[in-house]
C-alpha cells in the first residue's frame, strides 16, 4: 500500500469551452498563429487569421505525442485520429481552443501586457500539471512546450489583470496576507493498517510509551513511508492526500497521536509533528497560483463577455461557430455519406476531410 495520496487528474482533452476561460486556466494550451503567408484560413477573430497551416501544426504537435494522445483518448473513449486522418470532432475542439486564446492574447495586447520571463517560469509547472504530468510534457517538442507555457502564462496575466491589485507579486502577496491560513503546513506521519482492530491495538501500544517510528517500520502496511518511521514530510492544505486524512492532519493537536483515521486505504494512526504558516518567500509560487484562481469567476465573466463580441469566422472545411453563451464552439460539419468503390459501405462520419501526418 502507497502513501494516501491521490493520482494526478488525467489531462483534459480538447473540448469546449464549460464557462470558457475558467476551464481555460485549467487545459492545455494551443497554438495560434495570428497571420500567416499561408493564404488559406482556419478561423479569423476580429480580422486576425488563424491559419491553416497554422491548426494542421498544432495537430501534428500533439500527434507526435504519443503518450498524451493514450491519455486524451482513455478520457474520450474513443479515437482521435484513424490512419492519418484526424477526428473532425476533435479538430474542431482545438480550432475552439485556437480561437479563444487569440482573443486572450488580442485582449493582453490592448492592455500592452507581455509575459516576463518570470511569468513563463512561473507558469511552466503549471502546464506540466495540465497535460499529464512532466513526461507526458517532455514528450512535446521544445518550440510546443514553450508555446504551452505562453499560454498559461497569458491567462494567469489575465487573471491578475481582471484582479485589478497591481502586479502579480504584488497581488500574490496582498493574496497570502489575507489568507495566511491557507497556507499553513504540517509535517506528519502516519502508520496504515488494514483493520480497526489492528489499528487500536498499535494506538495502545503508542499510548503505553512506545516510539511511533519503530511501531511504524513494524506494523504499518504503507510500504513508502514505513522504513522511514512513518514519515511523509511536510504537507501543505492544497494536498491531494485523501480528504480524511488531510482534514485530520489540520484538526488534531500537534505531538499527540490521534485516533484511528479511516479512509479507502485502510486506517491511519497520525502524528502531527509540527504545524505552521511557511513565510511569503517559501509559498510565493503557490499563492501566486491562488491569487490567479481567486479570480476565476472574474475570468469567466470576462470571456462570457469578449467571446459573444468578437466577430468570429470559421472556414466551412473545419465547420460552423456557433455562437452559444458559454458553450461557444466550433461545431464540425457533417461529413457526406458516399460509398468507395467495392467497399460495401459508407464513408466513415466523424472524421475532417484533412489528413495530416503525424510527423
Amino acid at each position: 500500500m502507497t502513501a494516501p495520496q491521490r493520482l494526478h487528474p488525467s489531462p483534459p482533452a480538447h473540448r469546449r469551452f464549460p464557462r470558457r476561460l475558467a476551464a481555460l486556466a485549467v487545459g492545455l494550451a494551443v497554438a495560434v498563429s495570428a497571420c500567416s503567408s499561408v493564404s488559406s484560413y482556419a478561423a479569423t477573430v476580429d480580422g486576425t487569421r488563424i491559419s491553416t497551416g497554422s491548426l494542421e501544426g498544432e495537430l501534428r504537435d500533439l500527434g507526435r505525442n504519443d503518450q498524451y494522445l493514450k491519455l486524451v483518448e482513455s478520457q474520450q473513449q474513443a479515437p482521435v485520429r484513424t490512419n492519418g486522418v484526424w477526428d473532425a470532432s476533435f479538430t474542431s475542439q482545438v480550432l475552439s481552443q485556437q480561437i479563444i486564446y487569440d482573443i486572450v492574447g488580442q485582449d493582453l495586447s490592448k492592455r500592452k501586457i507581455v509575459p516576463s520571463p518570470a511569468d513563463l517560469a512561473a507558469a511552466r509547472t503549471a502546464a506540466m500539471d495540465r497535460v499529464g504530468g512532466q513526461d507526458v510534457f517532455n514528450g512535446f517538442t521544445k518550440s510546443y512546450q514553450d508555446t504551452l507555457v505562453r499560454r498559461f502564462a497569458q491567462v494567469s496575466l489575465l487573471s491578475f489583470a481582471l484582479l485589478d491589485q497591481g502586479p502579480p507579486d504584488t497581488a500574490a502577496k496582498a493574496y497570502y496576507d489575507a489568507h495566511h491560513d491557507d497556507f499553513a503546513q504540517a509535517c506528519v506521519s502516519h502508520i496504515l493498517l488494514a483493520s480497526q482492530d489492528d489499528a487500536n491495538k498499535a494506538k495502545a501500544r503508542l499510548d503505553g510509551g512506545e516510539d511511533f517510528a519503530a511501531v511504524a517500520k513494524e506494523v504499518s502496511t504503507d510500504t513508502a513511508s514505513a522504513p522511514k518511521g512513518g514519515d511523509l514530510g511536510c504537507v501543505g492544505k492544497q494536498n491531494q492526500l485523501v480528504p480524511e486524512f488531510s482534514q485530520a492532519m489540520f484538526a488534531q493537536p500537534v505531538g499527540v497521536v490521534g485516533d484511528p483515521v479511516k479512509s479507502q486505504f485502510g486506517f491511519h494512526l497520525i502524528l502531527v509533528r509540527s504545524r505552521d504558516v511557511p513565510p511569503y518567500d517559501k509559498v510565493a509560487a503557490e499563492a501566486r497560483d491562488q491569487a490567479a484562481a481567486s479570480a476565476r469567476d472574474k475570468l469567466s465573466a470576462w470571456a462570457d463577455e469578449a467571446v459573444n463580441k468578437a466577430k468570429i469566422s470559421v472556414n466551412p472545411k473545419y465547420g460552423t461557430w456557433d455562437k452559444n453563451g458559454a458553450q461557444s464552439r466550433v461545431v464540425p460539419p457533417q461529413a457526406p455519406t458516399t460509398t468507395s468503390p467495392g467497399s460495401g459501405g459508407s464513408a466513415p462520419q466523424n472524421q475532417t476531410p484533412t489528413t495530416v501526418a503525424p510527423g
